[in-house]
C-alpha cells in the first residue's frame, strides 16, 4: 500500500467517481492491448484509504470492487498485468471520493 492520492485540487481530472459509503466497481478493459495474447495474472495496487472487496478477470478484462475514500480525495487504482506470452503492464485510473 502506498498513501499515493494524487492531486488534491490540482489541473489532473479523475477519470471516476466513488461513493465513499458504497462499493464500487470498476473494470479495465485490455482487448486492444493484447496483441492476441491474454491475460494471465492480475494484482491491484491501492493507496492508503482504499479497500480492495474483490477482484476478478477474463482472458481481455480486470475488474476489482473497491471500498472506502474520503469525499475531495482523488485515489490512484493501478492494475498491473501479467500475459501468458510474459508481458507485464500497468493501467492507472484515478477516482475521486464524491458523496452521492
Amino acid at each position: 500500500m502506498t498513501t499515493d492520492y494524487g492531486f488534491v485540487n490540482g489541473s489532473c481530472q479523475p477519470d471516476f467517481e466513488i461513493d465513499p459509503d458504497a462499493i464500487e466497481d470498476f473494470e479495465f478493459v485490455f482487448a486492444g492491448d493484447l496483441d492476441d495474447d491474454t491475460i494471465a495474472t492480475v494484482t491491484f495496487l491501492l493507496p492508503d484509504g482504499l479497500t480492495q472487496v474483490s477482484s476478478s478477470n477474463t482472458d481481455t478484462t480486470a475488474t476489482i470492487f473497491v471500498s472506502g475514500a474520503e469525499c475531495g480525495r482523488t485515489y490512484r487504482i493501478t492494475c498491473r498485468y501479467t500475459t501468458a506470452g510474459g508481458r507485464s503492464r500497468d493501467k492507472t485510473i484515478r477516482v475521486v471520493g464524491r458523496s452521492q
